[in-house]
C-alpha cells in the first residue's frame, strides 16, 4: 500500500513525524509541518523508491494527492516496487 511506503519515507525525511496518524487525508504542510527542504527530500526519496523522476515539481496538499500521483506514474511500470 502506498500510504505505508510513504509513512516510511516521511519518517526518514523528518523523524519527528508521528506516522501512526497518517492517512490519505493528512496534509503534508498543515498536519505534518513539512517545509520546503522536507518537501525536496521527500521528492528525492519518492523518486528513488518508485523509480521515476518528477517532470516538474507538482504541489501536493495531502498524502493522498501524492499517492495518486505515484500510482499514475508507476501504473504498468516494471520499475514500481
Amino acid at each position: 500500500m502506498l500510504v505505508e511506503k510513504l509513512k516510511t519515507i516521511l519518517s526518514g525525511v523528518n523523524p519527528e513525524i508521528n506516522t501512526e496518524t497518517i492517512t490519505e487525508e493528512t496534509k503534508l504542510v498543515g498536519d505534518l509541518g513539512l517545509d520546503s527542504l522536507n518537501m525536496m527530500l521527500l521528492a528525492v526519496q519518492v523518486e528513488d523508491e518508485f523509480g521515476f523522476r518528477f517532470d516538474d515539481m507538482p504541489t501536493f496538499e495531502t498524502v493522498g494527492d501524492l499517492c495518486r500521483y505515484i500510482d499514475n506514474k508507476t501504473s504498468g511500470s516494471a520499475g514500481a516496487r
